[in-house]
């Protein structure tokens, strides 16, 4: 269908479709140009135009891996400017940028930004006008506090309208295919597509860390993760310390401040992780630091599997404002299959499932964002997340995805 429009709008008026997939906007703000307060402001405004359209707005860290297919929405103001005329939006690079000015940082405004945006998706050979008097009508306008919604109804129609199939797909569950009732996978040329970038070499963490968080429990907490996953894996954490004659350029970094979580697989940089944030999660998580770190090897979560929906329902209105990316589907290549092409079974029990509070705005009363489907007397929600040792399957994945790079490792060792 939205290829039909296309076409049909091309035919007409030359107009170039470039929707975001899935209806998902990935955005990045840059923290240089905005305080916290203002960004809190941007999110907020994302969240109630959420409200009003099927268009979803997933913050993402800087590090996201931008691509023609997957973009990335780069909120920024490099010219500190106050108001906020139209601007042209090209969506012919993998970042499409959008600056809002500092007297535009209200839903109003911002909502009338995002819609600009959004349009441009559907026809980006809107150009910008440089009629005075449309730049007078599109500066900062201040809107009615009483408004119930930010959008009026023509636009909230046309938007939705328009991202109706991709919005779909989002929640669309995948065609079930044949799962191999047991764990006898293989690495196929898929896989290694994958996982090429994700993998650290010789299958060697390398991490440091703020000498005052030693004596924390949290530290003690995250050591005793690592030292689960190495004696079910080939896997080595080696710390290093300033003293080293050899200062490593790719590490984790451990401290009082940082990122919540690590990039997902091998980062060519180092990487400053909050020791609070790897240590913490949801109540009751228990498998939350061996997540994170399982992440930190490029192991996806299990509930995010490109499949996931047959197993689980995600309840996106329960999900923390920016923190949605950490519930998105991961493609299907990278989870593994055996030699028949049978997927590999879900697993409930993985250090790497989300427990049903994951991520969760406000759980306290029992809501759930990651519900488990035909859960008999509730024993999926009473387990998922809370397990404090690799399952079978984990113990599999990384035993065949890190195996030429121990072997690699091995080798050298034995070279010596």
């Amino acid at each position: 269908m939205r290829r039909l429009l296309c076409a049909v709008f091309v035919l007409i008026s030359y107009v170039q479709c470039k929707l975001w997939p899935k209806g998902v906007v990935h955005y990045a703000i840059n923290k240089k140009d905005y305080d916290p307060h203002s960004q809190d402001v941007i999110a907020s405004a994302f969240d109630q135009i959420e409200r009003e359209v099927c268009v979803k707005f997933f913050n993402t860290p800087l590090n996201f891996n931008a691509t023609n297919d997957e973009k990335i929405l780069y909120i920024s103001n490099p010219a500190k400017r106050k108001d906020c005329p139209p601007a042209g939006y090209n969506y012919d690079k993998h970042i499409v940028d959008m600056q809002i000015g500092y007297k535009c940082l209200n839903e109003h405004d911002i909502a009338r930004i995002v819609l600009d945006m959004l349009r441009a998706s559907v026809d980006n050979t809107v150009e910008k006008p440089n009629s005075n008097d449309l730049l007078r009508k599109f500066q900062e306008v201040k809107g009615d506090s009483n408004t119930a919604t930010l959008l009026s109804a023509s636009d909230r129609n046309y938007i939705n309208a328009h991202y109706l199939e991709e919005c779909e797909n989002l929640v669309k569950k995948p065609v079930e295919t044949r799962r191999s009732t047991s764990w006898t996978m293989e690495v196929s040329a898929a896989n290694e597509r994958y996982y090429k970038d994700k993998l650290w070499p010789l299958g060697i963490v390398m991490y440091g860390y703020d000498p005052a968080i030693l004596s924390l429990p949290e530290y003690s907490k995250l050591t005793y993760a690592m030292m689960v996953i190495e004696l079910a894996s080939c896997i080595v954490f080696k710390s290093f310390s300033k003293k080293d004659p050899l200062q490593p350029k790719n590490l984790l970094w451990f401290g009082f401040l940082g990122e919540e979580m690590p990039h997902l697989g091998f980062l060519a940089e180092n990487q400053t992780l909050s020791i609070s944030h790897m240590a913490h999660g949801a109540p009751g998580h228990t498998a939350h630091t061996i997540n994170a770190l399982m992440r930190a090897l490029g192991i996806p979560m299990m509930s995010n599997r490109y499949d996931r929906d047959n197993y689980v329902t995600i309840n996106w209105k329960n999900v923390a404002m920016m923190s949605e990316h950490h519930l998105e589907r991961v493609p299907e290549d990278a989870w593994l299959r055996n030699a028949e092409g049978d997927g590999a079974p879900y697993d409930y029990d993985s250090v790497t499932h989300a427990p049903v509070n994951y991520m969760c705005a406000d759980c306290s009363l029992g809501e759930q964002t990651v519900t488990p489907v035909q859960d008999h007397l509730w024993q999926r929600t009473l387990s998922m997340g809370h397990h404090s040792d690799l399952s079978p399957a984990d113990k599999e994945t990384l035993a065949l995805l890190y195996n030429k790079e121990c072997q690699k490792r091995l080798a050298s060792d034995y070279k010596k």
